[in-house]
């Protein structure tokens, strides 16, 4: 169930991430075709521009995806309790009504980032996705400690150390990420909605940097365990046999009386066992 869930949720965001390329691609083929004041336009006043609202669209739904998987984490690795997620759960659904309303706001073409209705959504959207990001990505990175001081007492050790510095880089990503594009929006400067194509690819790209870094760590323990099961081996055991006759003649004597000279063989076995 658990690998259904990532795959499907990584092919959708590749699926998104790869659209977003695109629509940026024809962006920037529309805005630079003419001269260097045509883009800066086009970025400084995209309102009734369906590129750029098909292109925010598409980065908005990333990023819901984004939230949603982490939530879905958050909620396998506190035992599937879903008491722990109701926060992050309602702050994400206020985040899709929010965002959904800001990127409308763009589809009159006299709109502009600094409308009164898109600047002020469009700020509140991204404080709630740096909101989900946080609280979801502090829950796990805290139960994957807790869980680590808990067996340390047992193993000697701090386990879980390794995925809980992956959660916490990953998480980190994209709330600094989010957090530079809010502070760029929030002072009346355009290339807060520039940042929007670096923005989709870290949303995808964060999720799956850790499979791919739990993935890597797996196949290295497995191979490190193969080696020290093999290291740790004793040596066959090797028995050699060795078979040597010897022969003597024995002499006849009075007090016997049906004898003869004659051969006597003995035959000694040994066993030789070396390590």
């Amino acid at each position: 169930m658990m690998s259904r869930t990532l795959l499907f949720s990584s092919v959708v965001q590749f699926s998104l991430a790869t659209a977003h390329v695109i629509i940026s691609l024809l962006e920037l083929m529309a805005a630079f075709a003419t001269s260097a004041s045509a883009a800066d336009n086009y970025f400084a006043n995209p309102g009734g521009n369906e590129l750029f609202v098909g292109g925010f669209f598409v980065y908005v739904v990333n990023t819901f995806a984004q939230e949603l998987l982490l939530i879905w984490r958050l909620y396998v690795i506190w035992g599937r309790n879903f008491k722990i997620c109701i926060i992050p759960f309602i702050i994400w659904m206020l985040h899709c009504i929010i965002a959904s309303i800001a990127v409308s706001g763009f589809i009159p073409a006299t709109a502009t980032p600094l409308t009164r209705n898109v600047h002020s959504y469009g700020l509140a959207g991204w404080g709630l996705e740096t909101g989900v990001n946080f609280l979801a990505s502090g829950g796990i990175a805290y139960r994957l400690w807790h869980a680590g001081r808990r067996t340390a007492v047992l193993t000697g050790r701090p386990n879980y150390k390794a995925s809980f510095f992956i959660i916490i880089e990953c998480g980190a990503l994209i709330t600094t990420c989010t957090t530079v594009m809010f502070s760029l929006y929030a002072a009346n400067k355009p290339e807060g909605l520039v940042g929007v194509g670096a923005a989709t690819q870290i949303a995808t790209a964060s999720p799956l940097l850790i499979i791919a870094r739990v993935g890597f760590a797996m196949s290295k323990r497995k191979t490190v365990s193969a080696a020290t099961t093999f290291s740790t081996l004793p040596n066959p055991l090797q028995v050699n046999v060795n078979r040597a006759s010897y022969a003597y003649k024995d002499y006849q004597l009075d007090d016997i009386s049906a004898g003869g000279s004659g051969l006597r063989d003995t035959k000694e076995t040994k066993l030789g066992i070396a390590a």
